[in-house]
């Protein structure tokens, strides 16, 4: 056990596989505190367990930290008699080498905890893109700006924050977005972005820019709310594939819908499996599958930008029917590249 990691001021108690850092608070974000103790776990080869009560929401960029193999959401029952994992309600038990684990023998075949399965509070929906650029490598570069499109085509509004944690302080600025990421290049950058209070929807999400090879790699998470009864209109996915497309930089698109909190928080508390509701490719990914096979899909595609290199955008539904996981599973295995290259 290294010092660094036990002593941090973030973590509460560590373990020679973990740490464990915990949170009683109705809402816990990725603090700067806390996104430095994942960046110290990481360093030193050890996962980061986040322990909150059952009452407590996280935000969507501490979720997307959480969803790493290499991290946990620990959750403590309201009685006291044990924890669960709180995105998927698994029972845990504490394991003085590796922290939180889940439970083994007749315990697991139990199923997911009770508190976990409990009736879930009125929710919306969220739904969540999750988009793959590759740019150039130039002076000119800005990045940044498919955030900008995402937030004006989904929430009719400009980002209004960034930042390397939560709360996300700095003004929106793509140019000194770039900058921090050219400072720390070759390694890459991580960081989250908000919207405005004022917007018509909430939305938030991550950024992340790496130097690639082929020139320089964005990956962008980005999710809208909606109350409950208001339906995401999907048809201004297309409208983001097609932009992304004329720009010339789009790898893959992935947008998922999901039961949640509008306002983009979870709660421990089972409410559903997200669903597909479309896959796009962009026309480099296209050209090397073959345009014909793109076509032949066995869910029906679109082209979408150029005749002679376009874009694939395949729609999979409104997001709410779950078997749509295997429409999702066999689209994929058709779009393998072929061996050999591109067939036509």
């Amino acid at each position: 056990m290294t010092v660094a990691v036990a002593e941090h001021p973030a973590v509460d108690t560590a373990t020679e596989q973990a740490a464990v850092v915990v949170q009683n608070r109705p809402v816990v974000p990725l603090s700067s505190w806390l996104a430095d103790a994942l960046s110290a776990c990481g360093a030193d080869g050890r996962s980061l367990h986040l322990l909150t009560s059952a009452d407590s929401r996280i935000t969507l960029p501490l979720r997307t930290v959480l969803q790493n193999p290499e991290a946990r959401w620990a959750v403590e029952e309201p009685d006291g008699s044990g924890h669960f994992d709180g995105l998927s309600g698994i029972p845990l038990d504490w394991d003085r080498r590796a922290g939180f684990v889940p439970v083994k023998g007749p315990r697991a075949r139990k199923g997911p905890s009770r508190t976990f399965l409990r009736q879930a509070e009125a929710m919306g929906s969220q739904l969540w893109i999750d988009l793959r650029l590759r740019h150039a490598a130039s002076e000119e570069l800005v990045l940044g700006t498919a955030v900008e499109v995402l937030a004006s085509v989904f929430g009719d509004a400009e980002p209004s924050g960034w930042g390397t944690g939560e709360p996300a302080l700095s003004a929106w600025d793509p140019a000194a977005l770039t900058a921090l990421c050219r400072r720390r290049a070759p390694g890459s950058t991580w960081t989250v972005f908000t919207g405005p209070a004022r917007a018509a929807r909430r939305f938030m999400g991550t950024h992340r820019a790496a130097r690639v090879v082929e020139g320089v790699k964005e990956t962008v998470t980005f999710a809208v709310g909606y109350p409950e009864g208001v339906e995401p209109d999907l048809e201004r996915l297309r409208e983001a594939v097609r932009e992304f497309t004329e720009r010339g930089v789009l790898t893959t698109m992935t947008a998922q819908r999901l039961a949640g909190h509008p306002d983009l928080t979870s709660s421990p508390v089972w409410a559903g499996v997200p669903v597909p509701v479309g896959v796009a490719l962009g026309a480099e990914a296209v050209a090397e599958i073959g345009t014909a096979r793109a076509d032949e899909a066995p869910s029906p595609g679109e082209r979408v930008g150029p005749a002679r290199a376009p874009a694939m955008w395949y729609p999979l539904g409104s997001g709410t029917d779950p078997e749509t996981w295997n429409e999702f599973r066999t689209l994929m295995a058709h779009l393998q590249p072929a061996a050999g290259g591109a067939r036509s």
